[in-house]
């Protein structure tokens, strides 16, 4: 109806906003947060104003396309033709259901929508084949959902801003407009901020969030991690202050550790031990009461000299000093252990609070770290000792501590794992969990994710899987690609070795909206809808759309508002026909029967076709009731449930620990060892220990030489890594900003080099080189040369974005030396030289 507002949600970004659209004449007029989701409050970002431009792009691709140029690869015109959809259909069918039945594990999907990850990984499920490429790029947090997994049961932590008093940032700009969930954290931020709330944030470059706050700390790329441990030391043996009944009842600090750095056990039981210090004797962790167990000290006990874990970490970061951070980090020794001092105070160490008539510990501090930190090899332990400044203080899931957005819910609570170690109630449905890891063996999928036990993720090996399938011992050879609307290319660490990986793989469809540079490597195009085209059932099931504190349980659907651009159909619906036709739409009904907790009278029948419509009508009424089927979520848009206080803040309600002391990972690391010698590899296992060091990456290597500067990447408010480039009022925003289109480099530093403001340069790391147009500043460490976003397209088929920017990837590699062994994260701190074009 014209003049109508419809509810759905915005997919600009991985936030899943709510907002309201408007019609007039059948066309969107206009687009607004929607004020009844609990998600946005009724904001909106740039980015989704903008939304409205995707929609009627004359660029997008409007009809089905066959390749009729056989070669491929980077600037090779595919030279496209026009099909029809049965034709192009009836060729990918044939192709995924040959491959499927030689091998299911040759067909391949690639790309991740974050929305709908629970429909591609049912996809891949009934297909059988465990082969999904969600991103190979390096931004995708690895190490965060690993440390976030160990230590919060959740797939990410963000500061409780609605009570928080005092927050560091390392390396992060979250609630200022960027990453997730970016329209309601920068709200609480706001909000914090007239309460008072301190932010400080830690950062090689003055990025929209250091801007805005209390204190911007300059910092050398890379040394997060010194700089975390020498916060550690302040606060465990400079000050003293940690949270000692925190410890006790809701870590592994107690747990006694013998000289094999293992876990001293009960002999019966097998369970580790504690020091009873009201018996004076050693016995099972959950024979004890947590306040008579010892934090501190060493015993004996089963005749073996042992110590706590906890004792063990405070001895473990005395090495880590002020003064050698300040060597390492750049950071001054007197900040660091200031910032010690204001985390120690802000803390607030035995307060309390009550909410809804229930006491809870106050810790009104928070540590929130990002992609900064993570992006480097041996990352792995560098967001293992940011976490763990917040355990120490007591400040995991308590009220104004970090929060995990779904550690608990309606239905789900976390659980106690092996050795009463907390595990989440379950994991994503595109990642695995890190505790207690899993077997190492030979692998068999294309990422090689068996090779790194411990970690989230590894979809980053995907290209090193494909192109080295020999070394790997591999059992198969990859035949189909089914690439959905993600632009891989521009979101790897170096597009030219992904392509190779793409090339070499014989078959590749693209679900597409835009001929961008991963559809040029595909042999049959697909057109896409775009977001306001199409109808995703709650996006926010099992992805970053849930938020935390006592924010209402909230599920939202997104609905098409508008017709789809000429032959456009939704991906989801066009993969269940693939599904029916290749053979095994039965088994996916059954996949989704499971994944979605579906009970009569609702299950899907496994011999039924349904549409995307009825499965997410029958998943409506399963949870919702029969009254509250997809006809009233499309009139109502959300629906909302109160949050318990136990939902909100859950540390203290349910059982599992948080460990202090990783006491699996050299377990796990000789397993691995083992394997990896037997497959002939030589294979670096020397981060699978218990407490997390830091270590220098590969770029710490080039001491002389030409390559002088560090590069880095960093994010815009106003852009998604390469999803947003093409659409011209985000262009127009990024031409006119000072700093999105250009290579920042220290005003000093660029004096020193013979540059000025504007001048055409060369960044070239050891493994690629990129040009743009230089702008000095103060705001970016001397040492350091700053490139925003994923931008510097090179496809025809995106002549908006085409040429605009610089693509920072094209600096980095996926080599093994440059990967964490621990997460799989791709190192993204590269030394660079500058060469002043004339």
């Amino acid at each position: 109806m014209s003049g109508e507002w419809i509810a759905t949600v915005c997919y600009m970004c991985y936030s899943h906003c709510g907002v309201k659209v408007r019609l007039e004449d059948g066309r969107i007029v206009d687009i607004k947060g929607d004020d009844n989701n609990p998600h946005s409050l009724g904001k909106l970002c740039p980015k989704g104003k903008a939304a409205i431009m995707g929609v009627y792009d004359p660029y997008r691709v409007k009809h089905p396309l066959i390749r009729t140029n056989p070669e491929k690869g980077i600037g090779v015109d595919p030279k496209w033709r026009e099909i029809s959809w049965d034709e192009a259909l009836d060729i990918v069918v044939k192709k995924v259901k040959q491959a499927r039945e030689q091998d299911p594990r040759k067909v391949v999907l690639a790309g991740l929508e974050f929305g709908f990850s629970f429909f591609q990984a049912a996809f891949l499920s009934a297909l059988g084949s465990p082969n999904w490429v969600r991103s190979p790029g390096y931004f995708c947090g690895n190490v965060l959902h690993m440390v976030d997994y160990l230590m919060g049961a959740s797939f990410y932590l963000e500061p409780d801003y609605e009570l928080c008093k005092y927050c560091l940032m390392v390396g992060s700009e979250e609630g200022f407009m960027v990453d997730k969930n970016a329209n309601r954290m920068t709200q609480k931020v706001a909000e914090a901020r007239a309460r008072g709330m301190k932010v400080v944030v830690v950062n090689p470059i003055c990025s929209h969030a250091a801007a805005k706050a209390d204190e911007w700390v300059p910092i050398r790329p890379g040394t997060d991690g010194y700089f975390a441990l020498a916060l550690l030391n302040v606060l465990l043996n400079e000050l003293g202050v940690y949270d000692v009944s925190f410890l006790k009842r809701f870590t592994n600090g107690p747990y006694l550790v013998g000289p094999d750095g293992q876990y001293v056990r009960d002999p019966l039981s097998g369970k580790p031990l504690v020091w009873d210090s009201s018996q004076a004797k050693a016995l099972a962790y959950d024979e004890v009461d947590s306040q008579a167990m010892a934090l501190e000290g060493k015993y004996t006990a089963q005749g073996l000299p042992a110590c706590t874990a906890f004792e063990l970490l405070k001895t473990h970061v005395q090495k880590y000093t002020p003064e050698g951070a300040e060597r390492v980090t750049t950071i001054r020794a007197e900040t660091t252990r200031r910032l010690g001092h204001e985390l120690a105070e802000a803390a607030s160490i035995g307060s309390t609070i009550v909410l809804n008539g229930q006491r809870l510990p106050l810790r009104p501090v928070s540590l929130q770290w990002a992609k900064g930190p993570e992006c480097h090899r041996h990352g792995g332990h560098t967001g293992l000792a940011l976490q763990l400044v917040s355990v120490v203080l007591g400040a995991m899931d308590v009220p104004g501590g970090m929060l995990g957005n779904k550690t608990v819910g309606p239905n789900w609570m976390p659980r106690e794992g092996p050795d009463g170690m907390l595990m989440p109630a379950t994991a994503q449905t595109h990642l695995s969990l890190p505790f207690p890891g899993s077997e190492p063996k030979s692998p068999e999928c294309l990422d090689l994710r068996e090779l790194f036990p411990v970690a989230a993720q590894t979809c980053t090996l995907f290209e090193t899987g494909v192109l080295e399938s020999e070394k790997y011992r591999l059992p198969y050879q990859p035949e189909v690609i089914l690439h959905i609307n993600s632009n891989l290319m521009m979101a790897s660490s170096n597009p030219r070795d992904l392509a190779r990986a793409f090339c070499k793989i014989p078959f590749m469809v693209s679900f597409a909206i835009y001929l961008d540079e991963t559809v040029e490597l595909a042999d049959v195009v697909l057109p896409d809808t775009q977001f306001l085209e199409r109808f995703c059932p709650f996006p926010n099931w099992r992805t970053v759309g849930m938020v935390v504190g006592q924010t209402p349980w909230y599920w939202p659907i997104a609905q098409p508002v508008v017709a789809p651009v000429g032959q456009a159909r939704p991906w989801a619906q066009v993969l269940l026909e693939i599904a029916q036709s290749a053979g095994f739409g039965p088994e996916l009904n059954v996949v989704f029967n499971t994944m979605l907790e579906l009970k009569e009278p609702y299950r899907l029948e496994p011999e039924g076709r349904y549409n995307l419509e009825e499965i997410a009508d029958a998943w409506a009424k399963n949870w919702f009731g029969p009254e509250r089927d997809i006809s009233w979520f499309k009139q109502h848009g959300v629906i909302t449930f109160p949050k318990k206080v136990e939902e909100a803040y859950p540390r203290i309600f349910f059982p599992g620990r948080i460990p202090v002391y990783l006491e699996h990972f050299p377990r796990i690391g000789r397993k691995l060892k083992q394997v990896t010698e037997e497959m002939g590899l030589s294979w670096d296992v020397s981060d699978y220990q218990p407490l997390p060091d830091w270590r220098p990456c590969e770029a710490y290597e080039q001491t002389e030489g030409p390559h002088d500067l560090f590069a880095i990447n960093y994010k815009l408010p106003f852009h998604t890594i390469s999803v947003t480039p093409q659409n011209p009022w985000l262009n127009e925003l990024s031409e006119h900003h000072p700093y999105a289109y250009k290579i920042i480099l220290n005003a000093d530093t660029g004096r020193e080099k013979g540059i000025r403001d504007g001048d055409l340069i060369s960044v070239e790391s050891p493994y690629g080189q990129v040009q743009g147009s230089a702008k000095l500043s103060q705001g970016v460490h001397p040492e350091v040369v700053a490139i925003a976003g994923a931008f510097g397209h090179w496809a025809a088929g995106m002549p908006v974005a085409r040429n605009k920017g610089v693509h920072f990837n094209s600096l980095l590699s996926a080599r093994l030396n440059r990967i964490d062994m621990l997460s799989a994260s791709i190192d993204a701190c590269v030394k660079v030289k500058l060469i002043k074009q004339t």
